[in-house]
């Protein structure tokens, strides 16, 4: 049965964009899909544990003699794995932190990008290429293309590379929402109609991927 993988992982609760519009994604899906499968998974909430030695091996060996550690450190990575695995369609949040993504997402990205999700050749396939992945993003200022600050945007480029890697990156779309700080920090608040705008055509912008899963 078709399923979508939902992930948010962003501190905040309250107030958080990307929830909102990956949320938005997710409600539309299920309506579309009454019968198909739904998987949320708060990383910002319920955050995993980032890997240490016993998870990298396990990661390498996948079960095969393992220790006591690298078993109890597959037992957190596995459900993961086959999470993603069992998803037909992705949708992230990911909020931008420090021009990069929050290190609960890393964590969990260091536990799924195991050896048997790695593209050895370009446009080869692997066991997770042709899933439908929507990852949206949400940014104080701006850092778009022609920006001052594109070259600080550590995001987008590091999610597309480790996306590409794992096969993820042939039914990619990302959706941004930008300069939402303005309603907040005084210094931007004269672009506070672009942020609206940004918000809006963001949650317009999933609808129909949504309605397409």
């Amino acid at each position: 049965m078709p399923t979508l993988l939902h992930i948010d992982c962003g501190m905040r609760q309250d107030g958080s964009v990307t929830r909102e519009i990956t949320g938005i994604f997710a409600k539309e899906w299920r309506q579309a899909n009454p019968d198909h499968t739904y998987v949320y998974r708060d990383l910002g909430a319920s955050p995993i544990p980032h890997v240490d030695e016993a998870s990298v091996v396990a990661g390498l060996l996948l079960q095969e003699g393992l220790n006591e550690d690298q078993r109890r450190a597959w037992s957190v990575s596995e459900p993961l794995i086959k999470e993603l695995r069992a998803a037909d369609t992705i949708v992230l949040g990911v909020p931008m932190y420090n021009y990069s993504i929050p290190s609960v997402l890393k964590a969990w990205f260091d536990r799924v990008t195991v050896k048997e999700h790695m593209i050895q050749e370009p446009m080869s396939e692997g066991l997770l290429t042709g899933k439908q992945t929507i990852v949206v993003t949400a940014r104080g200022g701006a850092y778009g293309p022609g920006t001052p600050r594109e070259c600080y945007d550590f995001q987008m480029p590091y999610l597309r590379a480790l996306l590409e890697q794992i096969g993820l990156d042939r039914n990619l779309e990302f959706v941004h929402v930008e300069m939402t700080l303005a309603h907040s920090v005084p210094a931007l608040e004269q672009f506070k109609s672009i942020a609206d705008t940004s918000r809006e055509e963001a949650a317009n912008n999933v609808r129909k991927p949504a309605l397409a899963g």
